[in-house]
């Protein structure tokens, strides 16, 4: 896992050596074991030459940091060149590459490492851009193509990786995060304003956008090319379209059985390392079936598997028992992280700065301080089971557009079965969550309720609850996972992760097994109030009783309305009665109002703390990184 910098200009435009230093030096933190820059001129005559110091008219600059997981020798080092025409510096891992290896070797290429890097270029120097499509893992990469005078930019199908783009007159840079680009010549953090008023009133996001003005995320799941001439980037194309996934699977012991198996495949393949592996454990169904699948898979070996849960004891949403009963079923090493308010409000820049971006709620932190507990245990990768509510359209939100489709279509028969079942022998929360999802449903649709912004009013904005209200069922799950809730999940864990220099990876997100999901019918997903019921059936006989029938879900969440309404309420108060930036865009009053709501309520409903802290975190992300509108 790594950072890494391209800069891409045109040879008369003078960037100095110090300036990519900076901004290479900058993501240290993703790749603490190794490093390298690469200064790259395409002489008149068609022929390239490379520098280490950077020279006057070079071309195209690469740096990187390298995290160590596969290959810890130098051979592994970036930016790494293949046969005098190819460059890569890369930010990811490619689970397949000894398949793709062995392929390789049949029409003649030779290879001098055992990394996947290695691999990668080969793979492009053998069928081009196509490539990509062949690789499982996650990524973001820069690869300069000499021989045709052109870059190349891809992300994973999934956007685990990050990767971002700038451009200006004459040149284009391209980075892991955000705040390499502080210190570009014609780079000023200016606000996005369609982003930051869809965030604050809804916490959702746009993938394709970020917080900041003229800064893009390269799309997931494509590619694009930057010829050197112009420095132009093309129209990005995809290599991955699960819209295309037809419902195959219609018998729900099939569908188990099919999961059980490639999830246990993709567990396998998520092992590879030559580091010790780790997992996230949250107590819940995903993360909980991670560690036990991974402790099946070792169970020959002399190895006692590291988990990392945040806990807080006393708490109604402590998951601690849950953790215990799954720690009790496998040979694991246990260890837990108890976050707290004080401590979040002495990091709270730090941890603003890492994420470069505003964060949608304090459960953010719990896996920040998760992330720290294992770098500190000298675990350097773990699995994790965030993946697994978009592609079994696990939220109670997603059931519930599902009993609106039932509806919506006359099958009023089947609606009550599920409802009728919740209640008599299946899980009974279905129908707690009713209330809950209509509080949700009238905030959403009028998220003026909570408080009216100052500025953007002519913001284009898509409204993300009528877009989800017009399409069907098998359209929603693709939406999940690709744009509404999973990519800015993948987006803060990546930067928490490796805050600390730590790998993160998702078996549930392979693109096999995302695909082999789609192709089960929805009717299927969800049984007598129970959500994920293929992953309950196909793991009947592998996962504790205790995890198999819990009712609850929630996934490394933070007491947020109690420290709001405790501890962090004096700093709360403070604030309010400080003159702000924030005071631009939002009417103090409307927020003292919103304020008094969250602490009358003390938790009894959550969105008005949860936009609350929103406004917080933006008023001191202005502050921390100078953004001006």
């Amino acid at each position: 896992m790594c950072g890494l910098v391209g800069i891409l200009k045109n040879p008369s435009l003078n960037i100095l050596l110090v300036i990519v230093e900076k901004m290479t030096a900058d993501v240290t933190h993703r790749g603490p074991d190794d490093g390298g820059i690469v200064f790259l001129s395409d002489a008149p005559a068609g022929s390239w030459s490379s520098s280490s110091h950077g020279e006057d008219r070079w071309t195209v600059a690469l740096g990187s940091r390298r995290l160590s997981i596969l290959d810890l020798s130098s051979a592994g080092h970036m930016p790494m060149i293949y046969h005098n025409r190819y460059w890569i510096v890369y930010n990811g891992e490619v689970y397949n590459f000894i398949e793709i290896r062995t392929e390789l070797e049949q029409p003649g290429h030779t290879f001098c490492s055992s990394s996947d890097t290695e691999v990668i270029l080969a793979a492009y120097a053998e069928w081009g851009t196509d490539c990509f499509a062949l690789f499982r893992g996650m990524w973001g990469m820069i690869i300069v193509d000499c021989t045709r005078n052109e870059v190349i930019l891809c992300r994973d199908r999934l956007g685990i990786k990050p990767l971002y783009l700038f451009q200006k007159a004459g040149l284009v840079a391209v980075v892991s995060e955000i705040k390499q680009l502080l210190c570009v010549p014609g780079f000023t953090p200016r606000m996005n304003p369609a982003v930051v008023a869809e965030y604050l009133h809804t916490g959702y996001e746009d993938p394709y956008k970020s917080f900041f003005l003229d800064v893009q995320a390269v799309p997931a799941g494509s590619w694009l090319k930057i010829p050197l001439d112009t420095l132009i980037p093309s129209t990005p194309k995809q290599f991955w379209q699960p819209e295309l996934v037809q419902t195959a699977v219609t018998d729900v012991k099939e569908a188990g059985r099919l999961l059980a198996e490639k999830l246990r495949e993709s567990v396998r393949m998520h092992l590879c390392s030559d580091v010790p592996v780790g997992c996230a454990l949250s107590g819940g169904m995903d993360s909980s079936s991670i560690a036990v699948l991974i402790n099946g898979l070792l169970s020959g070996e002399d190895y006692s598997l590291h988990t990392f849960t945040s806990t807080f004891p006393g708490e109604r949403i402590d998951e601690r028992e849950y953790v215990d009963a799954v720690v009790a079923h496998i040979r694991a090493v246990p260890h837990y992280a108890i976050p707290n308010p004080t401590t979040f409000m002495e990091e709270f820049d730090h941890f603003l700065r890492i994420h470069d971006e505003p964060v949608g709620g304090l459960s953010v932190y719990a896996a920040y301080c998760i992330a720290r507990l294992t770098r500190e245990a000298g675990i350097p990768v773990t699995l994790s089971g965030q993946g697994g509510d978009e592609i079994f359209a696990g939220y109670w939100q997603s059931y519930f557009l599902y009993l609106r489709q039932l509806a919506k279509h006359g099958h009023i028969l089947s609606l009550s079965s599920h409802f009728a079942g919740a209640l008599i022998k299946g899980n009974h929360s279905l129908l707690t969550q009713i209330p809950i999802m209509l509080k949700r449903y009238q905030v959403r649709s009028n998220p003026d309720t909570l408080f009216h912004l100052c500025k953007f009013e002519d913001r284009e904005t898509t409204s993300v609850l009528q877009k989800i209200l017009q399409i069907d069922e098998q359209a929603w799950r693709v939406e999940l996972i690709r744009n509404m809730f999973l990519p800015r999940f993948l987006k803060w864990d990546d930067r928490n992760s490796m805050a600390f220099s730590v790998e993160v990876r998702y078996p549930f997100l392979d693109h096999e097994l995302i695909d082999l999901c789609l192709s089960f019918s929805s009717q299927m997903l969800y049984h007598n109030g129970w959500t994920k019921w293929p992953l309950r059936v196909g793991l009947r006989d592998t996962l504790p009783e205790k995890i198999l029938h819990r009712r609850t879900k929630l996934g490394f969440e933070v007491p947020q309305d109690a420290w709001l309404c405790g501890p962090l309420r004096p700093i709360l108060e403070n604030w309010l009665k400080q003159d702000r930036p924030l005071w631009e865009y939002v009417n103090r009053a409307n927020v003292r109002s919103l304020a008094e709501k969250t602490w009358q309520l003390h938790g009894k409903r959550n969105e008005p703390g949860q936009a609350l802290f929103r406004l917080f975190v933006f008023d001191r992300w202005i502050e921390v990184f100078g953004v001006t509108e």
